[in-house]
């Protein structure tokens, strides 16, 4: 019944990770940032495949998450997949899925997706934007605007919703 609050945390059904990949990255170019790349990837697959109650989410509302909340501050991507994994998790469980995806964030040499054609890959050892951008921006010598900076942060949001979707599917298996 669609006209009652969803209870929580919701169902999750297992969703194909290089899917929710491509419709995040596609959604950081079209839509505009980080957590919109992530909620779209994420909650717009399950919108698509499961229907309620993901498609009562309005992916566009995640915009806060760009530019690291505004103040180059925690990864949007980090922020908005914690949010995903919150969503179909009991607390316990989403704090140690989000602590597996934070670690992995900090190890991982991003960004592993790449369909606009090659670009550097840099470890950013935290999950600030800034430090993570900022390694980047410089290992690369490109500005905040250059359109490479834009491909590779929508790499990172969609890693991040891969590493999300296959931390959820791993857990639920």
């Amino acid at each position: 019944d669609t006209s009652k609050a969803p209870e929580w945390p919701f169902t999750y059904s297992k969703i194909d990770p290089a899917v929710a990949e491509e419709r995040a990255y596609k959604a950081y170019h079209e839509q505009g940032g980080w957590g919109v790349g992530v909620a779209e990837g994420f909650f717009g697959t399950l919108a698509d495949e499961v229907g309620y109650p993901y498609n009562q989410i309005p992916t566009g509302m995640f915009i806060n998450a760009s530019s690291g909340y505004q103040q180059s501050s925690l990864c949007g991507s980090i922020g908005i997949a914690g949010a995903c994994i919150g969503s179909v998790c009991e607390g316990a469980d989403a704090k140690k899925l989000i602590m597996k995806l934070e670690n992995w964030y900090k190890a991982a040499e991003l960004p592993i997706y790449q369909p606009d054609g090659p670009i550097a890959t840099t470890v950013a050892e935290s999950i600030q934007c800034e430090v993570s951008v900022g390694k980047y921006m410089e290992a690369e010598g490109v500005e905040y605007g250059d359109q490479m900076r834009k491909n590779r942060c929508a790499g990172v949001a969609a890693d991040c919703t891969r590493k999300a979707v296959e931390l959820l599917n791993e857990f639920f298996a």
